[in-house]
């Protein structure tokens, strides 16, 4: 099973010296968890996924993965970590649209020079039943088949860590449904750890951890 702890310790955000987005933020994920973070619009989820992400860094305190403090690590370890150990799922999907549905899974490894990657998005698209749009574009899916086809993206370098900023957001509840098997087959299946930041209530029932966060404060695991 991949391994990743992840540990924040009175972790504050703010940019251009205004008011804090984050506020002392102290949370422990372990490997292999699937956590939900909750909150409005505005109360800093998609600013914690950046810090856990390695996509940005904490104005004070200190990020530790599996040990590690990301404040000591250098620029090129840290994009070490993006390209080869986070998995990010994006709320409009990101996926390029230039590109077929098997094209958007390889790409990723293409970008860390995977060699015969071909096996691999084949399998990926398999398991999450898009083998037979492996030839189609994304503007030719439905708003679920994209974000599955995001998730098998986000998974195609074996990642430890699946962060996902307002999944199913602009999803009806069936797709909803889809979808959020979709990221429990990637956290029992691929074993990765999997952290959702979402306000929409029909996520809640896919996942036993949650935090909820309120103008930058985290509240305890519910």
């Amino acid at each position: 099973m991949k391994q990743m702890d992840i540990v924040l310790k009175d972790v504050w955000k703010s940019y251009d010296d205004r008011k804090e987005i984050l506020k002392g933020i102290n949370m422990t994920i372990q490997s292999n968890d699937m956590v939900l973070i909750k909150g409005r619009s505005g109360s800093g989820k998609t600013t914690l996924l950046n810090l856990i992400g390695c996509i940005d860094t904490p104005s004070r305190g200190q990020i530790f993965l599996n040990g590690y403090n990301t404040g000591e690590l250098s620029d090129k370890e840290l994009a070490s970590i993006r390209l080869h150990k986070i998995g990010i799922v994006f709320q409009a999907h990101n996926l390029i649209n230039d590109l077929t549905v098997f094209e958007n899974v390889l790409l990723p490894m293409k970008i860390a020079k995977w060699h015969d990657g071909d096996w691999k998005v084949r399998e990926l698209l398999k398991t999450f039943d898009l083998y037979e749009y492996s030839s189609k574009y994304p503007n030719e899916l439905s708003g679920g088949e994209r974000q599955r086809v995001a998730v098998a993206r986000a998974l195609a370098n074996n990642p430890t860590v699946l962060l996902a900023d307002e999944p199913t957001a602009s999803l009806d509840m069936d797709n909803c449904d889809i979808v959020m098997e979709a990221f429990k087959k990637a956290n029992k299946e691929f074993g990765a750890t999997v952290i959702i930041a979402s306000h929409d209530p029909a996520v809640e029932s896919y996942i036993g951890h949650k935090y909820y966060l309120k103008r930058g404060v985290l509240g305890g695991d519910d």
